[in-house]
């Protein structure tokens, strides 16, 4: 009976040693498999020069991918430091950048080298005026000595401002144009690639920046009327061009961050550097907050500068703080005084012909503060208050050619008639 027990202990023994042997066996044999396929499609990957054979590609790293996911947690342990997931990512940014290199040079005949430079020379020069603008911001609180020196580094803030706002849209252009205006058409692959241009060119920082810096622009200077004109141009301009991109920045952002929050890992397990950052949760919230700002503080600026208008001449109208708010003020106070037959020459003549229409007017018929329509008609209903009841000069004129009616009547009944002359006796 000790016999039979001793056989049946070595039996489950040599059983359990051979199990562990198979198992041990299986998990080299699933990383040597993941090994040997990760290598093989890295390094024709790398060698490839078609779109078609990197199509075929992808496909087989979906396979890998799907193939080795109940294995990721072994894996996780064999292929330390990296992971399943840092592999598999590492993968198919590979892919992305190989995919973008050749489609590049196959459809556009631009080298992906051609493109960086382009893109680094507009980076570059978006740094320069950035540094120009720091310069310009010192020098504007010195300039207090006289008003020609302070309204010469307001312009030249200005137009340094302009510029930066038209280099970011065109460098934003520069990643996306090569792939095609139809962003509806643009491949998953091709957005990652412009996701990662746009982070490796600080794109969404840089469009953060300049917009904050517009809207500080206004915090510290003091802008004349005839100056709200450009202002708000150039406001109008850099909204509508960011709503037009937003969709599509964001997009390529979130594309390119898929794939590019790790390291591309070779065939030898060895990270290589370079992987852009990851975006932050909502891009491009951050714009459109800066934006709100940038128009809350001009719009302020402009209705708090025409109310001055009124008060300085000591006329009181009712609160307005935009184009709806003044034209109901305006009109308000004119029908006040036609009630009470007041004398409106002021409000008329020192008010709004000589600031509102003449400083104001180029503010006001923006679509976005009034509109030259609602400005027209105003601009009416308050010439009218001081027309006279008759227009003296059209009767003048009336009276003129009345007269000259008159005397040429008179000439034509005053001439004598042709008398036939008499006929001869015989």
């Amino acid at each position: 009976m000790r016999q039979l027990s001793r056989i049946a202990y070595l039996f489950t023994l040599l059983f359990a040693s051979a199990s562990l042997l198979l198992a041990q066996q299986s998990d080299y044999a699933i990383k040597r498999n993941f090994d040997t396929t990760y290598k093989s499609i890295f390094n024709r990957v790398e060698a490839a020069n078609s779109i078609g054979a990197l199509d075929s590609m992808k496909s087989e790293m979906d396979s890998l991918e799907l193939r080795n996911l109940p294995h990721a947690d072994f894996l996780d342990k064999a292929l330390y430091p990296d992971t399943f997931v840092d592999r598999i990512r590492s993968l198919r940014t590979l892919h992305s950048l190989t995919y973008e290199k050749v489609y590049l040079i196959q459809t556009q005949g631009l080298k992906v080298e051609e493109l960086e430079t382009k893109i680094i020379y507009l980076t570059g020069k978006l740094d320069t005026l950035t540094t120009q603008r720091d310069r310009l911001l010192v020098e504007l609180q010195e300039a207090k000595k006289t008003n020609t020196q302070y309204r010469e580094i307001i312009r030249r803030l200005q137009a340094n401002l302009q510029a930066k706002d038209r280099l970011i849209f065109a460098l934003v252009d520069s990643i996306f144009l090569p792939y095609g205006k139809d962003s509806a058409q643009i491949s998953d692959l091709h957005r990652e690639a412009i996701g990662r241009k746009l982070e490796k060119a600080n794109v969404l920082t840089r469009v953060e920046e300049i917009a904050g810096e517009n809207a500080a622009f206004l915090s510290v200077t003091q802008l004349q009327p005839k100056d709200y004109g450009s202002v708000i141009d150039q406001y109008q301009q850099f909204s509508n061009r960011w709503k037009g991109l937003r969709e599509k920045i964001t997009a390529a952002v979130l594309a390119g961050s898929k794939y590019g929050t790790g390291a591309i890992s070779g065939p030898s397990g060895k990270a290589k550097p370079g992987a852009p950052a990851p975006p932050p949760e909502t891009p491009g919230a951050r714009v459109d907050s800066l934006l709100l700002l940038w128009e809350s503080r001009l719009q302020t600026m402009i209705w708090d500068g025409i109310t001055k208008e009124f008060t300085t001449k000591g006329i009181t109208v009712d609160p307005f703080h935009d184009g709806p708010s003044f034209a109901s003020s305006i009109r308000n106070y004119m029908n006040t005084l036609k009630a009470s037959g007041q004398d409106a020459s002021t409000f008329v003549n020192d008010v709004w012909k000589a600031r509102i229409d003449k400083e104001w007017r180029e503010a006001l018929v923006k679509p976005g503060v009034l509109g030259s329509a609602e400005y027209a008609a105003l601009d009416r209903e308050v010439s009218q208050l001081t027309r006279p009841a008759i227009d003296v000069k059209f009767i003048v004129y009336s009276v003129i050619v009345i007269l000259l009616a008159l005397a040429v009547w008179w000439f034509f009944i005053r001439k004598p008639k042709n008398v036939a002359p008499a006929a001869k006796k015989p």
